[in-house]
Formats: structure tokens, sequence, C-alpha cells
């Protein structure tokens, strides 16, 4: 009777695990095909933004052009006004300031000195 027993063990332990490997591999092919579902949507999200950003990269592209080239133009326009100015009787008056402040500073000095020994009581 051992033996019969020991057969039917084994033989429920065959069914058994055939009825795994059957439900692992069901499981394994609908993996399978959501891995491959999944991929064509991935490949397709793909190719709207490539159809997408193209036109952007070349609108940004022209964008950073026209910028580029009114700086270029502005730094231009401020070098030559630099070297008008250097290069002009305008730039006495750069320094005018310096020496007008120097001068109304002494004048009003020595104005206050004048003040204040005139109004020393003696």
């Amino acid at each position: 009777m051992e033996i019969g027993q020991l057969y039917q063990g084994l033989t429920f332990l065959a069914y058994a695990t055939g009825v795994i490997v059957i439900i692992v591999g069901i499981m394994l092919v609908k993996v399978l095909f959501d891995i491959s579902k999944l991929t064509n949507n991935i490949n397709d999200t793909a190719e709207v933004v490539k159809e997408e950003l193209v036109p952007t990269l070349k609108n940004v592209n022209k964008s950073v052009e026209i910028i580029s080239g009114i700086i270029i133009r502005a730094d231009k326009g401020v070098n030559k006004i630099k070297e008008f100015i250097a290069n002009s009787p305008l730039r006495i008056l750069t320094k005018l300031s310096t020496i007008s402040g120097t001068v109304a500073k002494g004048f009003f000095s020595g104005l206050f000195a004048g003040l204040k020994s005139f109004g020393k009581k003696k």
C-alpha cells in the first residue's frame, strides 16, 4: 500500500506542476503582450514628440539668431558712441564735471572759512 500511495502522491505532484507551469506560461504570454503594447505606445509617443520638437527647435534657433543679431548691432552702436565721445570735444564735458566739482568744493570751503573768521567774536 505504501507504493500505491507514493505513486498517487507523485501523480498528484506531476499534475499540480503541469498546471502551475501552464498558469505561469499564460501569465508570461500576457506580460509579453503588455510589453509589446507598451513598446508600440512608446514608439508612437516618440514619433509625435519628434514631429513637434523639430519645428519648435527651428523656431528657437531663428529666435536666437534674431536676438543675437540685435545684440551685435546694439554692441556696435554702443562702441561707435563711445568712440565718438572719446574723439570729440564732448570728452571735455565728462571731465568738466569733476573739475567743476573740485572748484565748487574749494570755493564753498573758502567761503565758509571766510564767514567763520568774520563771524568770530573778539
